[in-house]
């Protein structure tokens, strides 16, 4: 069976996911669609709006068959740590082809990107340009010469090298692709009577009270406007309050911290709000991304014993079409990770801090998300 490979958020899945799910099996014809996807917290530091279980259930429902969950410990890293878990899972399921969005539509400045920073000197500069203060997205526009690839550092374009890197690096037999995002950038506002938004705005109008139901596709439609909402900024009375009560010394055991952001962190620790406190904390070196995605680490007492875990150890399945269990069966004999339908407690640690994640954001949602950790896969 010809498997196609996606990796994704879906925070939340709108058209411009639909259309890229349809083209991407347009131009592989693939016989399963396979997406690898962010669970409760997503890659930018930040807990997932809905559910992964709305998510899952919506992605089922618009041409995908089998949905694979990304340890969240992975998705709270840099694009290069979360494309290299990604890829490593679709890898290990056997996909045969992989198609992801950038802005280029092109695979070749891809490629030319690539090559470049495999290079001694742009490792040196990119070093060197580190040392100055700069974050490693900005030392890497600055190491990047060439003006015509320096134009491709886009968001996506960056997630896409992060892929080709992950492939290069795993020496995978998957066969990279790419499809050109259309028309809503990444940051776009919202703009009434346009069929596709950015994720970004939607999540925008949803925190304004707007309603989002004609922006994405059904199921999720019928949902969206009342679904419960979580974000990091809800959670920063309990990550002040634990900010107040410990000093360097708890870092040592805390992963997610190196530089001396700690150390920004405690002198920011008497600020009022989220907000405030990312000010307080932002620097040339330090993007927004970074500083939330460690703040979420630190919320979730995140142990640095995790950095033990260099790749995805096992195959969690959120959800499957009838095509998607038929594939798995398919595959299984030659799969070399266990495949977890639930997490169990006691399973493994990372499946322990999934159901973790679940009770603190239920904290916040009055739903037994915890419980849901533990039901089967969604099956449609």
């Amino acid at each position: 069976m010809k498997a196609l490979g996606l990796i994704a958020e879906y925070n939340p899945m709108h058209f411009g996911h639909t259309y890229h799910i349809r083209e991407s099996q347009a131009l592989k014809k693939p016989d399963v669609t396979i997406v690898v996807m962010s669970g409760s917290v997503v890659q930018r530091g930040d807990f997932a709006m809905h559910d992964k279980w709305v998510r899952t259930h919506t992605a089922l429902h618009n041409g995908v068959d089998l949905v694979i969950e990304l340890p969240s410990f992975y998705v709270l890293q840099s694009a290069d740590y979360f494309a290299q878990a990604s890829v490593d899972l679709l890898d290990q399921l056997h996909v045969s082809d992989l198609v992801f969005g950038s802005e280029t539509g092109d695979l070749n400045p891809l490629k030319s990107l690539l090559a470049l920073h495999q290079t001694s000197a742009f490792k040196a500069a990119v070093k060197a340009a580190s040392a100055e203060g700069l974050s490693y997205p900005d030392a890497m526009v600055k190491a990047t010469q060439n003006a015509d690839l320096k134009l491709g550092l886009t968001p996506n374009n960056i997630l896409g090298l992060g892929y080709l890197k992950a492939l290069n690096a795993l020496d995978s037999q998957i066969n990279a692709d790419t499809i050109k995002r259309t028309k809503r950038t990444y940051y776009a506002p919202l703009k009434k009577f346009q069929k596709i938004q950015s994720a970004t705005a939607i999540r925008t109008a949803i925190n304004s009270g707007q309603s989002a139901a004609s922006y994405v596709p059904d199921p999720l439609s019928g949902v969206i406007d009342t679904a419960p909402t979580v974000q990091l900024a809800d959670f920063y009375r309990e990550f002040s309050y634990r900010l107040k009560m410990v000093d360097n010394a708890a870092f040592k055991h805390q992963f997610g911290f190196a530089e001396g952001l700690e150390n920004r962190f405690l002198k920011a620790h008497h600020h009022a709000t989220y907000f405030d406190f990312l000010e307080a904390v932002k620097t040339p070196r330090y993007t927004y991304a970074h500083i939330n995605r460690a703040m979420m680490h630190f919320l979730l007492h995140t142990p640095a014993a995790f950095d033990a875990f260099d790749a995805p150890p096992y195959i969690r399945i959120l959800g499957m079409t009838k095509t998607g269990q038929a594939y798995l069966n398919h595959v299984k004999k030659d799969l070399h990770l266990p495949v977890y339908t639930s997490a169990k407690h006691g399973q493994h640690p990372l499946l322990d801090f999934e159901i973790k994640i679940s009770q603190l954001i239920a904290t916040k949602t009055n739903q037994d998300f915890a419980q849901k950790e533990l039901n089967p896969p969604i099956r449609v």
